[in-house]
């Protein structure tokens, strides 16, 4: 998309005067992929999707309409935020998204961080985006999934969640699913030995805990883990 100022060349006539250049609404109809929002075709050819405010404060209210450098800039900004909110909205409906991840996904497309933050904000004013509902789900998931609270809190910082927040939330997930450590911890040895059980024991030891610790199992669980696992299976 151009920018406002290369849409307008200014120049000067022969008595001094500024000519002031406008655009002229060529075209108005309402979009066929975003009811509610309508398609402007200016006179310099481009077409921009906005919404029913944006052609208030800019005049873009019919056709002939000629709309000075500031209208065009404002109309511009508006499809710009438009187009950016609608890629979240889609971006969310394949998974669940922190406000980071969002900024950092949409910031490929559009290097301007305003425009960015101002799709976010207005994501954020839908009730459309909330960290601590996605940390609360990602908790639990994963915790479910065999993670141990320590390497999901990690996880939920590494997606833009606030310490406190990603804390809050594996506390509340261990405590609604009674989440045990290292039962847990005993449920991963024993899924992860099946795959390895032509392994010497020692090779099987050392990679196992170094699963465990990827895991985020703390060192005193995985080794009680391990160590009955072995005394019931000395021959894995």
């Amino acid at each position: 998309m151009s920018s406002p100022s290369a849409l307008f060349p200014s120049g000067n006539q022969p008595n001094g005067e500024s000519i002031v250049a406008t655009l002229t609404v060529t075209a108005l109809r309402e979009s066929p992929r975003t009811p509610g929002r309508y398609v402007v075709t200016l006179s310099d050819g481009q077409s921009l999707v906005v919404g029913v405010n944006a052609l208030a404060d800019t005049g873009a209210t019919r056709v002939g309409a000629s709309l000075d450098r500031e209208a065009v800039a404002l109309l511009m900004r508006e499809a710009a935020v438009s187009d950016l909110f609608a890629r979240a909205i889609g971006m969310l409906a394949r998974g669940r998204r922190t406000r980071r991840e969002l900024e950092l996904r949409l910031r490929r497309r559009e290097p301007d961080l305003a425009l960015v933050t101002a799709a976010l904000e207005r994501l954020d004013a839908a009730g459309l985006i909330s960290d601590q509902e996605v940390a609360r789900a990602e908790a639990s998931s994963r915790l479910r999934r065999g993670e141990a609270p320590a390497r999901v809190r990690q996880t939920l910082r590494s997606k833009g969640i606030a310490g406190r927040d990603a804390a809050q939330a594996v506390a509340d997930a261990v405590s609604d699913d009674a989440f045990d450590e290292l039962s847990a911890c005993r449920a991963a040895v024993a899924k992860r030995m099946r795959s390895q059980s032509s392994l010497q024991p020692t090779v099987a030891r050392r990679r196992l805990i170094a699963f465990l610790q990827r895991r985020g199992f703390s060192g005193s669980v995985l080794r009680t883990a391990i160590d009955e696992y072995f005394k019931s299976s000395p021959d894995p």
